[in-house]
């Protein structure tokens, strides 16, 4: 999935993210991860948390994208898109599918070490990703017509893949 986004194109830098969600500071609340909007910099409650304080602000707002604000979080989702972003080298924003793209990483080597190409469903690699349920969701995809085709080719490119 490597369309573009032109919903983060132009965004202004924004203050580094607040360690609590303003909104549930105000109503005294709690939160269970933080989010970040990128347009205006308000750091508000993830959809786990019992207000989900930045679908709101997406709602009544219009502001299509945010960030992670919780520690080690680094990735970016556009409502508008309802996608992953990222910006690309050449500073434009693409949308992308991290579990396709960290599944073709674990499945490769899974294939380079001598793994099934048929793996069960079940089988998860040792750290813990479900390789058997992406082989599946990729193939069921691919047969559906959904499968984006950059996202096909960098599937096709693992040596030893067959549909």
């Amino acid at each position: 999935m490597t369309r573009g986004c032109t919903h983060a194109a132009g965004l202004a830098p924004v203050p580094p993210a607040r360690d609590v969600c303003e909104t549930c500071v105000e109503i005294g609340s709690t939160w269970v991860h933080l989010r970040q909007c990128l347009v205006c910099g308000l750091t508000l409650c993830c959809d786990d948390s019992p207000n989900r304080h930045m679908t709101g602000h997406w709602v009544a707002t219009s502001h299509p994208v945010m960030r992670g604000a919780s520690p080690g979080e680094g990735w970016v989702w556009c409502f508008a898109d309802d996608a992953m972003v990222r910006e690309t080298p050449s500073g434009t924003w693409e949308m992308y599918d991290p579990f396709l793209e960290t599944g073709a990483q674990l499945a490769r080597q899974h294939l380079e070490a001598g793994g099934s190409a048929d793996p069960a469903v079940e089988l998860e690699t040792e750290q813990g990703f479900p390789i058997g349920e992406w082989f599946e969701h990729v193939r069921d995809a691919h047969a559906s017509g959904e499968l984006d085709p950059g996202d096909a080719r960098l599937v096709e490119d693992i040596p030893g893949w067959r549909w």
